[in-house]
């Protein structure tokens, strides 16, 4: 018997706005599309009216519970999603004064009218007594929406620095500051301050709290029922101090851990830009929940504002297949709009739905859905933590506090690089690991900690790993290097890389910008007796070389001495070029996997018993071939390929050649927007 990979329809049915049409539309799109769970919305978007008194609320449930009786006898099940905790902005409504809980404030001193404090024990226990309400109906799963966060309340950006809050922070400090005070102090240049340590571990701990207070009211009006999370931004989350870990660990009780997370594309933007944020996001947040390989993910699929105008069928039905990246044992569908329309036959979303059903299912089976704890691939260390160790440079921003550790993690699975996000663990000591490090991540190890990781693993750095290496003095003894000096792009110095001596596509000694869309370039000296292979160098505009860009030294760390534009990233690091010359390392001095000549091809790969790798194609091109590189270990000459075929599942056994260089090739031409799975026959 095949696994079932849950779909789950997220449905507004208006109380004021529901008939027999309506509900008979419903039915037959579930029949038609194969849905396994209606997750109908309570108090959505358009119709919201603020926080709810139970009395408005037992409106949509009373609503509610017929059309479950309907879907239960088609076997499918009932959900609940309450579209609010805490609110997610102000839209001009304003809370019940009867329900009699504080608002938020934010750091600048901005009050909100509908947003509530989440220290505000009021609005602690109105909250939890909302959810006892929506689990007497026993719903299989139950959901807290992803304003249950302190950051991104418009009009408010980082709360809660209300009277209350303002004196917890003061009783933890032993001062009496103001919030202008207590703020500018948090958000200083420089070093972390008290005062940032302070709100971190305040707002970590009250959403730990409310978690755990909504979990036990709901286990005991229905044991049953499954408490899930959707969660947004994991870098705008270390800013409000999340631990993934003790949050859902709380939130889920005897029940797996049950996430929804964020897929990067409300509207349809380009498959290359969604491949980056795919990995900086949705993969890194289920590196963070995934317990093992228990955990349940149910992706957030939205087609904002609902129709074919905002994002195409084929799109929409390749973000369904590539949640297969995250080992999603389901998917929440917010396909239609959250006012009350209904179904829109003429989206043709269930014919969609069913074409790919019988494919995903056989994916979510145990030998083929992928097991995050045993991913293979280069390891791009991140750390929930790192809000708390980060140097700011204005100190006004809260922004300032974003980590920037998932580029490598961004750049290299959008170049077909096998890769992996991995929260890193003071417990773990890593060796004969290829691993890569950006941003501030090393603020949060110790000189011991460094030394051990550099000097036993193959590690590719940043221009802000190489900085706080040389801060910690610790530059010279493990990369050979005596000192360093930025230099801000488009200041006149730094035009253009230039890899002198190498060719690559036919182009001699080519050239990457280091004048647009690029981050700042820290310059090099290496010690004459330093073990160093220079990959590129520096060049301005009159062809006068600067110094060393790209090096390796001690023929294991790769060093790209840059930093992150605040705006564009590492646009400039998308490159052909630069992908052929990071391939030609690793194929050297790794045993990592990557496509060949497959440009926009995401690889993910998994070490279990036997070998296994998803290729999933993230632009609109046709590849005629599958093309990559295993190591020795893993250049098996059969296989067995999963693809989709129109609505049939193909497994078939096929065949690769290898070559003297260890790569193989796969007579399977693999389509724009298609995901396939190669499992080693052994």
């Amino acid at each position: 018997m095949t696994a079932n990979y849950s779909y789950s329809l997220r449905f507004t049915l208006d109380p004021e706005n529901w008939d027999a049409k309506k509900e008979t539309q419903l039915l037959e799109f579930c029949k038609k599309g194969r849905i396994d769970d209606v997750t109908f919305f309570i108090n959505s978007e358009e119709l919201n009216q603020s926080h709810q008194t139970s009395d408005q609320i037992q409106v949509w449930l009373d609503a509610i519970q017929p059309v479950g009786k309907a879907l239960k006898e088609m076997g499918v099940t009932t959900s609940l999603n309450p579209w609010t905790t805490l609110m997610h902005s102000d839209r001009g409504r304003k809370i019940n004064p009867k329900l009699g809980f504080k608002t938020m404030v934010d750091y600048q001193g901005r009050q909100a009218e509908s947003i509530a404090c989440p220290a505000d024990p009021v609005w602690q226990k109105y909250i939890v007594n909302c959810y006892r309400q929506f689990a007497s109906i026993h719903p299989k799963k139950l959901w807290l929406e992803d304003d249950f966060r302190h950051y991104n309340h418009t009009p408010l950006k980082l709360g809660c620095f209300c009277d209350h809050h303002m004196a917890i922070y003061n009783q933890k400090l032993g001062k009496e500051l103001s919030r202008e005070k207590f703020a500018a102090a948090m958000l200083q240049s420089g070093e972390p301050t008290p005062e940032r340590l302070v709100y971190l571990a305040v707002a970590r701990q009250e959403m730990i709290d409310v978690a755990k207070k909504i979990a036990d009211g709901v286990a005991e009006v229905s044991p049953h029922t499954k408490l899930g999370l959707m969660s947004s931004f994991p870098n705008w989350h270390a800013v409000e101090g999340r631990d993934w870990s003790e949050l859902f660990t709380e939130l889920s009780g005897k029940h797996p851990r049950l996430n929804r997370p964020h897929l990067p594309a409300y509207n349809e933007v380009s498959s290359l830009k969604y491949s980056r944020d795919f990995e900086a996001y949705t993969r890194t947040t289920a590196a963070y929940v995934a317990d093992g390989n228990s955990a349940e993910f149910n992706p957030e699929l939205e087609n904002y504002m609902y129709s074919p105008f905002v994002k195409s069928n084929r799109f929409t039905q390749f973000q369904l297949e590539s949640t297969v990246l995250i080992g999603a044992s389901g998917i929440m569908l917010n396909l239609f709009d959250m006012m009350g329309n209904g179904i829109d036959p003429t989206y043709h979303y269930a014919e969609l739905l069913a074409e790919s059903k019988t494919w995903l299912n056989h994916m979510s089976e145990r030998s083929t859905r992928l097991d995050l704890g045993h991913l293979d691939g280069v390891k791009v260390l991140v750390d929930q933590d790192s809000a708390q160790t980060i140097h700011t440079t204005q100190g006004r921003d809260p922004a300032e506090l974003l980590p920037t550790e998932t580029n490598w993690l961004s750049l290299f699975g959008s170049l077909g690089i096998a890769c992996l996000p991995k929260p890193y663990s003071h417990k773990t000591q890593y060796r004969d690991q290829t691993l890569a490090i950006s941003g501030q991540f090393l603020r949060n190890l110790t000189n011991t900690q460094i030394t051990q990781l550099i000097s036993d693993n193959t590690v590719f750095l940043d221009g802000q790993s190489v900085e706080i290496i040389l801060e910690r003095h610790l530059a010279n003894t493990l990369l050979g290097v005596s000192n360093g000096k930025w230099h801000q792009v488009r200041t006149g110095y730094q035009s253009f890389e230039q890899a002198d001596g190498q060719t690559v596509n036919g182009i001699e000694n080519p050239r990457v910008t280091m004048l647009q869309h690029t981050g700042n370039y820290l310059q090099l000296t290496y010690d004459q007796n330093a073990k160093v292979t220079i990959i590129s160098n520096a060049y301005n505009e009159y062809h006068k070389c600067l110094g060393p860009v790209m090096t390796v030294v001690n023929e294991h760390t790769f060093i790209l001495p840059m930093d992150s534009d605040p705006k564009y990233g590492w646009e400039s690091q998308y490159y052909s070029i630069k992908e052929i010359l990071f391939k030609r390392y690793l194929q050297k001095h790794s045993q990592v996997a990557f496509v060949v000549e497959m440009p926009g091809v995401k690889l993910v790969t998994e070490q279990t018993i036997g070998f296994k790798a998803y290729f999933s194609n993230f632009t609109i091109d046709d590849q005629p071939k599958i093309k990559f590189h295993f190591s020795d270990q893993y250049q098996y000459t059969h296989w067995i390929l999963h693809a989709r075929i129109g609505s049939d599942l193909k497994d078939i056994s096929v065949q690769c050649s290898w070559d003297t260089h260890g790569i193989g090739t796969i007579d399977y031409p693999l389509k724009g927007l298609e995901t396939i799975l190669l499992e080693a026959e052994v």
